[in-house]
């Protein structure tokens, strides 16, 4: 069975499944949907947690060992599983199926994975498990979902934030719902009990120091490549997280996207990306430095450094972004990690 994120509560109230999988490129989603999952089951007296990494082979001996192994005095347990590939082979589509029909009644099993495609909701092995569990994919959320997200978070940080301040958090964190998180428990630390607007806000996402991330976004869009490294270096040694800085560059990666397409969308439409006219001009001119496609291959690049981040990948961060940062700066040069 297929549900959303908003049906996961209603769903566990009436009772457990034997397996979910739950399939979202954005950890935090994954992190909620998870939570409630747990707390349902630690209602429902599962006390014992293994965790497993697989690839897409999906197979693995302890898994196994702990499939088999069944005793009168067993524990129940969760087998939280963690799926590095986005797609099971054939091999590893037949192993899943397997420890599907491996479970018991003392047995969860919770699958975790980066988004599945849709042809995948087409193959057999889907087909066979669906109405053996819940596959939950988590979309990212939708303006308004994203606005009553922060409304409860907030409240669950309890915490005194205007609609100024709010109005900041949603536009400068634009839908990265971790480094919005991260600012609330950064404000709670700085503000425990005092009301906070949109100044509070600002100092935190543009913090004291030599630059800021507006002048990083200055800096690319202007096509000062040297400075605009200057500038991420200083931002990291300032010890703002990467996270943020990412999201930010990403957000201008968005609208040169957009604006290098044909037609270019009308000011009416441009709203809707949070872009205002008064910027308009100085995006346009960015934007014509590369044709469409040679910016839409720099979301290779974000996508890469931002699995590396969430450790789904190993890797340095800070080398991809700073590859990043230079291809969106450079005038005529596409430096893109090629995927």
């Amino acid at each position: 069975m297929k549900i959303n994120l908003a049906q996961l509560s209603p769903s566990l109230s009436r009772g457990l499944s034997s397996f979910y999988w739950l399939s979202s490129d954005d950890s935090v989603l994954q992190e909620e949907a998870l939570s409630l999952i747990l707390d349902e089951a630690q209602k429902n007296g599962f006390s014992e947690k293994q965790n497993f990494v697989l690839s897409n082979q999906f197979d693995d001996d302890a898994l196994w060992q702990s499939l088999h192994n069944r005793s009168l005095w067993q524990q129940k347990k969760i087998l939280l599983i963690h799926l590095n590939a986005g797609k099971l082979t054939q091999k590893g589509a037949g192993h899943f199926l397997e420890c599907l029909r491996l479970l018991n009644s003392d047995t969860l099993m919770v699958i975790q994975s980066l988004k599945l495609e849709a042809n995948q909701y087409q193959s057999a092995w889907y087909k066979s498990s669906d109405a053996k569990g819940v596959f939950l994919p988590l979309w990212p959320l939708t303006e308004k979902e994203l606005q009553k997200w922060l409304q409860d978070k907030i409240k669950a940080f309890q915490l005194n934030i205007d609609t100024a301040g709010v109005h900041a958090l949603l536009t400068n964190f634009d839908g990265n719902l971790l480094a919005a998180k991260n600012a609330l428990h950064t404000l709670k630390l700085a503000y425990k009990e005092t009301a906070i607007g949109e100044k509070e806000v600002l100092a935190l996402i543009t913090p004291q120091g030599d630059y800021t991330i507006n002048q990083l976004t200055d800096a690319i869009l202007q096509a000062q490549g040297t400075k605009a490294e200057r500038i991420l270096q200083h931002l990291r040694l300032q010890g703002l997280e990467i996270v943020l800085i990412l999201w930010t560059v990403l957000r201008e990666l968005r609208l040169l996207t957009l604006l290098s397409d044909r037609p270019i969308p009308s000011d009416q439409e441009l709203v809707s990306y949070r872009l205002w006219p008064q910027r308009k001009a100085i995006l346009l001119q960015a934007a014509q430095r590369l044709p469409n496609l040679q910016w839409k291959k720099l979301f290779n690049t974000a996508a890469a450094c931002d699995k590396i981040i969430k450790g789904v990948e190993p890797g340095n961060p800070w080398l991809l972004l700073s590859q990043l940062v230079c291809s969106m700066s450079t005038a005529n040069t596409l430096l893109a990690m090629e995927m």
